[in-house]
């Protein structure tokens, strides 16, 4: 009896896959890394992000030149210093190292946060063009990286990536 259900049940599950392959006539394939990666949207998310954080990149580099003055300075002189002097001047490196490495940390952190606040938009906005794109040319499901296999023929990514690049190209020449 076990043998006969369990083959039933085969025979249903087989008939159900044949029956869900047969209502996905046209399937495509998008590689959302490669997507992510080349588009211009997300160059130019790094962009913005570099040119958001600039000044506070170079502030701290600033800081860290200061720190490398003091600490030269404390290799160099101190042997010629008060200790009272040289007391202060490390009191003072010591201070400035750990205002760099807050620093770095908060800027890391925020980099982190504007990083994750663009990509999420440039998902989005690849997530609007894949279903555009399905919908204009009749593509019943398009599926992601989660594959482990997909013949070359059903790969869209690159025409996904031109779409892109087009609304992109529209975009910024408005």
């Amino acid at each position: 009896m076990q043998k006969v259900s369990s083959q039933l049940i085969l025979f249903m599950c087989i008939m159900l896959l044949q029956s869900g392959a047969r209502a996905a006539d046209k399937i495509g394939y998008v590689d959302m890394n490669i997507l992510i990666n080349n588009s211009p949207q997300i160059l130019a998310a790094n962009q913005t992000l570099t040119r958001e954080f600039e000044e506070q990149n170079n502030e701290i580099s600033q800081q860290e030149a200061d720190l490398q003055v003091m600490e030269d300075s404390i290799r160099q002189e101190g042997n010629f210093m008060t200790p009272d002097e040289l007391a202060k001047l490390q009191e003072r490196a010591r201070i400035l190292e750990r205002q760099v490495r807050r620093a770095k940390e908060d800027l890391k952190d925020a980099i982190t946060i504007r990083n994750s606040q663009l990509v999420d938009e440039v998902q989005n906005e690849i997530k609007r063009v894949v279903s555009e794109y399905a919908k204009t040319n009749g593509y019943d499901v398009i599926l992601i990286n989660a594959i482990l296999y997909a013949n070359e023929r059903i790969d869209i990514t690159d025409e996904i990536l031109s779409q892109l690049r087009e609304e992109y190209n529209t975009a910024t020449s408005q």
